[in-house]
């Protein structure tokens, strides 16, 4: 279209001019291919069809022999049509270069913000994670704080660390130590690959294992990021499947308790904040261990006789009552035996009272040697003892009253320098349907012990209720 608009000028202008035609026709028909150009060419392409335009209306011009003033005005309209189009382009390339600084500086702009933007969202990332994390310690504080047994602790321990670290391919692990033994005792495992039922296990786990062995050797957190290439464990065969892992000591004061232990097959699953973030998991877990020891030992002193060892009256007779209710709505056989040390105040006044408690300590031991683990042995009083002897019938209780009663007179007691010996006397009942109550159970028990005492001591006596007389 434009060089069809550029040859149609040229050829108006010559036949116009050469007609003697009117000027403002060639003008009109001179600016056609100009402005076509422009709008749809580049500003190159333009000038390119401007000179050519320009050179044939010269050439029109100077062979018609026109006017010199029309020849001068075309001259003049050419030289400011390009003045104005110089003028144009230079200020579109000013603008165009300005346009592109300006984009250059939001690019820039929109990469710094976008840059920003991803650190903060990775920042907010972080501290979620570690917001809940703390608030899992603060949790785990929380409920340890109201639990009083081992396995609970242990437990909650493990589950709540599973659930806050999630590594992949996690086998979280607690080795608890037996301080008054040196040995280990059992571990918890968890693994996110079995069922709950199945994955909270007991199993004995080795603490000579060489990570384990650092942990109680260092007493502080252990990293590994990768087993195998680990300089300080390249003498020790590796663990099976651990690529890396994450240990921290339960240490109360400089004593170990146990540890806890975090494993993956993956390599770099764990990093050094972890450690730091376990090793308040681990003291947590030995501030609630140690709660539960002093409950334990709280309850026992409550429970139990300190110098004997054996339950004190008041909670025996919360045992017994417990154990004829059973025994009653199940129909099993029960005995109580009451057992007293003979002529104790005469042997306590002779030879002092530390051999006096030397000797109830005597008998303690022999009557918790004698019995089983599921008969119940209390201290009821100064040189008094009891027995309850579960579903076991009068005679039968009978024969362990006379092997209690033997043990006791074959005991050697030192007194100085002096091997003394001393008997007890022990009177046995059987649980029946003439007891009303309780009381009257125990009493029928202690009238047995009477009739052993009133027929010569060292000897064991049946009731008359509830048994034969023997």
């Amino acid at each position: 279209m434009v060089l069809g608009a550029f040859f149609l000028s040229c050829f108006g202008c010559y036949e116009t001019l050469r007609h003697d035609g009117n000027l403002f026709s060639c003008l009109l028909l001179f600016y056609i291919p100009i402005a076509l150009s422009s709008v749809l060419l580049s500003l190159t392409s333009t000038a390119i069809l401007s000179i050519g335009v320009i050179l044939v209306s010269l050439f029109n011009l100077t062979t018609v022999n026109a006017p010199a003033w029309i020849l001068i005005t075309f001259i003049i309209g050419i030289s400011l049509n390009y003045y104005y189009w110089y003028r144009w382009t230079h200020e579109k390339e000013k603008r165009e270069f300005h346009f592109q600084k300006s984009m250059d500086e939001v690019e820039i702009n929109t990469n710094d913000t976008r840059a920003e933007l991803v650190k903060v969202k990775t920042a907010y990332q972080a501290n979620q994670i570690k917001i809940h994390r703390y608030t899992a310690l603060n949790e785990l504080a929380r409920s340890l704080a109201m639990t009083f047994k081992t396995q609970d602790v242990v437990v909650l321990l493990i589950e709540t660390i599973s659930k806050t670290f999630m590594a992949p391919g996690g086998v979280y692990s607690l080795l608890l130590f037996d301080s008054s033994i040196g040995k280990a005792l059992h571990a918890v495992r968890y693994s996110v690959d079995t069922e709950m039922d199945v994955r909270l296990n007991r199993e004995r786990l080795n603490p000579a294992e060489a990570f384990n062995a650092w942990v109680v050797a260092q007493g502080k957190p252990l990293v590994i990021s990768d087993a195998t290439n680990d300089f300080r464990f390249q003498s020790a065969p590796p663990a099976s499947g651990v690529s890396s892992l994450v240990s921290a000591p339960l240490m109360a004061g400089n004593e170990i308790l146990g540890l806890i232990r975090m494993e993956s097959f993956f390599s770099g699953a764990f990093r050094q904040e972890d450690a730091r973030l376990l090793s308040n998991f681990a003291d947590l877990g030995t501030v609630a261990l140690e709660h539960v020891a002093l409950y334990r030992q709280t309850i026992e002193l409550a429970i139990t006789d300190g110098l004997t060892g054996l339950y004190v009256q008041r909670y025996y007779k919360e045992r017994v009552r417990d154990e004829v209710y059973r025994a009653i709505e199940h129909n099993l056989p029960l005995c109580l035996m009451m057992i007293d040390v003979d002529n104790f105040k005469s042997y306590n006044d002779r030879y002092g009272h530390l051999v006096g408690d030397r000797v109830l300590k005597v008998v303690a031991q022999v009557l918790k040697e004698t019995v089983r683990t599921v008969d119940l042995v209390a201290r009821y009083g100064g040189e008094e003892f009891s027995v309850l002897l579960l579903k076991t019938p009068s005679m039968g209780a009978k024969t362990v009253a006379e092997r209690i009663r033997q043990k006791v007179a074959d005991q050697d007691i030192l007194a100085g320098q002096q091997s003394t010996h001393i008997t007890v006397s022990i009177g046995v009942t059987e649980l029946s349907q003439d007891f009303k109550t309780v009381e009257t159970f125990i009493d029928s028990a202690d009238q047995a012990l009477y009739r052993a005492k009133a027929e010569g001591k060292n000897c064991v006596r049946l009731s008359k209720i509830g048994g034969e007389n023997a």
